[in-house]
């Protein structure tokens, strides 16, 4: 029996979270857990480990770059889970505007379904022969 990967992922976007469950519900393999604010999503970090986790920069309560800088300095279940950081700015965009990337990877919205699939599967080692959803 194949173990199921667990990815977390925090946007506060309804249409977002449709976008990307319909992704990843081609990989059955993953098992996804869904939270609406960066409260929720540290709440979920502390007490369940993930393999992955996928936050968009942009959410109420705590903001994706806060909640990342908390997971990373506090020694948590999930300090060192790799990170997707979705954002509506390019990587140069946020660089100009003096903000660096706590994350793992920084992906723009829109997403490139391609892109971000083969980062996934690179973070929870699926390998790239995992088939691809419609």
């Amino acid at each position: 029996m194949t173990a199921h990967a667990r990815i977390l992922l925090a946007e506060d976007d309804e249409i977002s979270q449709a976008i990307i469950q319909h992704i990843l519900a081609g990989l059955d393999h993953v098992n996804l857990t869904i939270v609406s604010d960066g409260r929720e999503a540290l709440l979920a970090c502390t007490a369940s480990k993930f393999d992955l986790l996928i936050i968009d920069r942009k959410m109420p309560l705590i903001s994706g770059d806060r909640l990342i800088r908390q997971l990373r300095t506090s020694g948590n279940l999930n300090s060192e889970t790799p990170i997707i950081l979705f954002s509506a700015s390019t990587a140069s965009e946020l660089k100009d505007m003096g903000v660096t990337c706590p994350a793992d990877l920084l992906l723009s919205k829109p997403l490139n379904v391609g892109e971000f699939l083969a980062s996934v599967k690179a973070f929870i080692a699926l390998g790239p022969n995992t088939p691809v959803p419609d």
